[in-house]
């Protein structure tokens, strides 16, 4: 099977083609992105792809990861060799945090000493990154970014258990910030930023019913979709002690609660959007500063698993649609697209956000991009 992208490796200034295989994932939620590729064994490449080497993976000519190699493998009966790692963002994962009180610190301070010297960088929007992984077809503006308030402290006393990594404070700070943490495709910066619910639809995807072929058909090999509530209460709360104080003393020491409801119409159990019967989950926390500290935290365990509550998954050939002759616009996480289900009843036509996006090859397949997305106006949270 002839294939429609163009797919190689840099690496010290040296570029690597002829790969027969590869997977490549990127992703708003995950804190770091793997890739592997395949080609066949040669002396030179096999050189200069050594462990640990400083790698961006490139789809034609646009740069979709950057990392470092963590394994190499070689066949010599097949004649082949394979290279697998993870994004920059692994050193994060990897290292543990370089200090534990962040107390007083901006969330941008805090955050810049977080992520150095892995990323030369903190961007508060995810619309330079978006650009960058489309490529160079027909890209849609995104328009007005959503705001991050650089000027925040560091949010629960800034105090980190010794050996906890580098990306675990950092997660901690995006969540209590409402906003998410990770790594530009280019591998220069990590983005803290709420994903951009507000732009138009850059990608068109239709499954067409039985019999018919209309525009977007050719660009979704399947679709799935899949609505669940296992994970979900129609009443959830957290509750602690919080310390007392000259304005906090009494009840309230002892009362620092947060309660949401699937169905904030129906405050008794939340029952009546979603839930026919109650579903009830408390969850008890060491302690809280206040009253909106739990109500806080109740919020973010809600919008953390109702992320499930309604997922699009769509396997698509290629890794872009042609929205102009011969230039592909890449799919890329954090962008929009338009969804067309002609199998139900009404038909599903509406805006989903790209939350994660994998990018194969193989013989049998050819080249196929895996989409995650939820409709826009889900909250996301990692």
């Amino acid at each position: 099977m002839g294939l429609s992208h163009v797919t190689r490796v840099v690496v010290n200034g040296a570029v690597i083609d002829g790969w027969t295989g590869y997977h490549v994932e990127s992703s708003l939620l995950t804190p770091t992105d793997p890739f592997s590729l395949r080609r066949p064994f040669d002396a030179q490449a096999w050189n200069l792809l050594r462990r640990d080497s400083d790698v961006t993976i490139e789809i034609d000519g646009t740069a979709i990861l950057r990392g470092f190699i963590d394994k190499r493998y070689k066949d010599s009966k097949a004649g082949t060799m394979e290279i697998s790692g993870r994004d920059r963002a692994g050193r994060l994962v990897d290292e543990s945090a370089p200090r534990i009180n962040y107390t007083g610190m901006t969330i941008l301070a805090a955050l810049n000493e977080l992520v150095s010297p892995w990323f030369s960088q903190v961007a508060l929007s995810g619309a330079r990154d978006r650009l960058l992984r489309r490529g160079r077809g027909k890209r849609l503006s995104g328009g007005a970014e959503p705001v991050v308030d650089i000027k925040l402290r560091v949010p629960r006393r800034g105090v980190v258990h010794p050996g906890m990594s580098r990306w675990q404070v950092i997660q901690e700070i995006a969540r209590r910030s409402g906003a998410l943490a990770y790594s530009s495709a280019d591998g220069r910066e990590i983005i803290l930023g709420r994903p951009n619910q507000t732009q138009p639809a850059q990608y068109l995807f239709v499954n067409a019913a039985p019999g018919r072929r209309v525009p977007g058909t050719e660009y979704v090999k399947n679709l799935i979709l899949e609505e669940d509530d296992g994970d979900r209460y129609s009443l959830l709360m957290c509750a602690g002690v919080g310390g007392q104080s000259d304005t906090n003393y009494g009840t309230n020491v002892i009362d620092n609660r947060g309660v949401v409801f699937d169905n904030f119409a129906n405050r008794i159990d939340g029952t009546g959007r979603d839930f026919i019967h109650p579903k009830r989950l408390f969850l008890p926390e060491k302690d809280f500063d206040s009253y909106g500290d739990a109500q806080l935290v109740a919020a973010q365990e809600q919008v953390r698993r109702d992320m499930k509550r309604h997922v699009v998954t769509v396997e698509a050939p290629l890794h872009g649609q042609f929205l102009d002759p011969g230039r592909p616009t890449l799919f890329a996480p954090g962008c929009v697209a338009r969804v067309i289900d002609q199998d139900q009843d009404p038909v599903l036509d509406d805006n989903y956000l790209i939350l994660s996006c994998a990018y194969s090859s193989n013989r049998d397949q050819g080249e196929t991009t895996t989409m995650h997305m939820v409709p826009v106006g889900t909250e996301i949270l990692a």
